[in-house]
């Protein structure tokens, strides 16, 4: 919570306003706070991925968020953001994750990096 208060704030300063990170935001703004130069073609894999909707479970039910962080990262997820696994519906910790996965891996943990 803390970091999240952080990050409105800085925003707000910055901007002269509330942005991506207030509790408001869409998942469009969330996105293209967390990946900046990436943001259009994040916004094209969580499309493909979930329809951009923060709730998405996949059909077998692995896959969850707007990303579809599948649940083998339950501990990392909990781990890297502080926040529990239920957060991974919302779209702010769920982008805050995928920016890490991404990071990491580039676009290679999700199956709809063909879209790009």
């Amino acid at each position: 919570m803390f970091k999240r208060v952080l990050c409105i704030a800085a925003i707000a300063t910055a901007a002269g306003l509330f942005g991506a990170c207030s509790p408001g935001a869409t998942p469009q703004e969330h996105i293209g706070f967390f990946f900046q130069q990436h943001a259009n073609d994040a916004v094209k894999i969580a499309s493909c991925e979930s329809g951009l909707n923060p709730a998405a479970v996949s059909s077998g039910g692995g896959n969850h968020g707007l990303f579809q962080i599948n649940s083998v990262h339950r501990a990392a997820f909990e781990r890297r953001t502080g926040a529990s696994w239920s957060k991974v519906y919302d779209p702010y910790w769920n982008t805050m994750y995928a920016r890490m996965l991404f990071d990491a891996q580039g676009w290679g943990p999700w199956s709809c990096k063909r879209v790009l």
